[in-house]
């Protein structure tokens, strides 16, 4: 009764006080303040167990109050004109809940909406907000922040003596993964890229970005870079040829192999990702090992899993937010491996994680629908960014941002991270923006 009680009383209390804050920050049109403050927050909040759940603090706690801010400047007065041009993020939160209705867990089904909601409406529609009043996205800020933690995992990794193995856990309080702060800045790199074009001291920050991604160790980051800079260089080639050119390739290559290259590059890779003696290249190319490669054969038990929970249930999903405390039932036997969670009151060590795959994600716990309005999102991205775009335009750099995400979604999903939420949405935002303000003759 006692800790109902507390749970009661300090949710209450949270929602007043943040309801407050919102409200002062309306009447004297803070906004631009607090998301500056935000992006500085992000990068150096830390987990913080309370009665009624565990936030990051103290950037969460902002964000609820921004996420407050932006409702009451769509509701005060009532004004759903950006809901309306822009309403492709808001129908992926609302393909939430009949997952949620059908969840095996109602209760994290509904907390996992919330978390999403919140990042949804503080970092895309509160973002689309500060753009239209001319106020840049907050970058140079978030990246400013970034600068501490990873001393912080600097110093960690001297006191380990400079051992791969320890590189998961470098960047602890603050970023729970070194893949997800290797996603991060790469994204950050991304961006930056084309942003060099117009002030050349985001050249030094790409350069520097892309070697930070480098030291996280983070396979998938990197490959996301190497990803975005094919994309780059697609686009200075015609509309036509930006597709047709990979497209003849890839049925050129297939003509003249098929798949055999491809199963012998699965079959006799022996690189290993967490080999302390591994070359830069050997640890990029050992993707592709799925005999001995704990990482990458857990990965692919977690995609199996997914799948397997689609198939059973294909419309709604087993419900937001449920896949790590559902899946273990769907795993695939031949796949196990020493990161496989056999008893879940007792995981492995490094054995975190859920789908790995933001798609397969969606499809298990969500089902069809969320994974429609998800693709026909990135869609149109890539539709107006790469086969439309130009690299004159301001879109580019955020478009660039977009697509290393777009490639590491595959093997990893962070839409549910603060920090990387801020970056992902935020640039949707902004590119959202510039494009319908340079191409209003198209969009209605």
């Amino acid at each position: 009764m006692t800790l109902y009680t507390d749970f009661y009383w300090e949710a209450i209390s949270a929602f007043i006080a943040a309801l407050s804050s919102a409200w002062w920050i309306w009447k004297r049109q803070w906004e631009h303040t607090g998301y500056l403050l935000l992006a500085i927050l992000l990068p150096l909040s830390v987990k913080v167990s309370l009665s009624f759940g565990d936030l990051h603090l103290p950037a969460e706690a902002l964000t609820v109050v921004l996420a407050f801010v932006t409702l009451l400047r769509l509701l005060v007065p009532l004004n759903l004109t950006l809901i309306k041009k822009h309403p492709l993020p808001l129908l992926w939160l609302l393909s939430f809940i009949p997952g949620i209705m059908m969840s095996e867990m109602p209760l994290v089904s509904l907390k996992f909406w919330v978390i999403n909601g919140l990042f949804v409406f503080t970092f895309y529609y509160g973002f689309l907000l500060m753009a239209s009043r001319g106020n840049p996205l907050p970058m140079v800020p978030f990246m400013m922040a970034l600068v501490p933690v990873l001393m912080v995992g600097l110093a960690q990794f001297i006191k380990f003596d400079f051992n791969p193995v320890t590189i998961s856990g470098l960047y602890k309080p603050f970023f729970y993964s070194h893949t997800m702060l290797g996603a991060s800045l790469a994204l950050i790199a991304g961006y930056s890229w084309r942003s060099s074009k117009n002030q050349k001291y985001w050249r030094f920050i790409a350069a520097f970005a892309a070697l930070l991604v480098v030291l996280t160790g983070s396979r998938a980051a990197l490959w996301s870079l190497a990803f975005m800079l094919v994309i780059w260089a697609l686009m200075h080639l015609s509309q036509l040829w930006r597709w047709l050119l990979p497209v003849t390739l890839l049925v050129v290559y297939f003509s003249l192999f098929g798949t055999a290259k491809i199963q012998e590059s699965i079959r006799y890779n022996s690189f290993e990702s967490h080999d302390p003696q591994a070359t830069l290249l050997e640890t990029s190319m050992s993707v592709t090992n799925l005999q001995t490669d704990a990482s990458n054969m857990e990965r692919l038990n977690r995609w199996v899993s997914a799948l397997r929970m689609f198939e059973e249930r294909p419309m709604f999903g087993f419900g937001p937010g449920s896949f790590q405390f559902t899946y273990l039932s769907f795993q695939e036997k031949s796949l196990e491996n020493r990161l496989t969670v056999r008893n879940p009151d007792s995981p492995p060590p490094g054995s975190g994680g859920s789908a790995h795959s933001e798609i397969l994600l969606q499809l298990s716990e969500n089902g069809i629908g969320t994974v429609i309005i998800f693709l026909v999102m990135i869609g149109r991205w890539v539709y107006f960014g790469f086969l439309r775009g130009t690299l004159d335009s301001p879109r580019t750099a955020l478009f660039l941002a977009l697509s290393t995400y777009l490639f590491h979604m595959q093997f990893n999903n962070f839409l549910n991270q603060p920090a990387f939420a801020f970056l992902f949405w935020g640039c949707a935002a902004y590119f959202d923006h510039q494009l319908r303000r340079d191409n209003h003759e198209l969009l209605p």
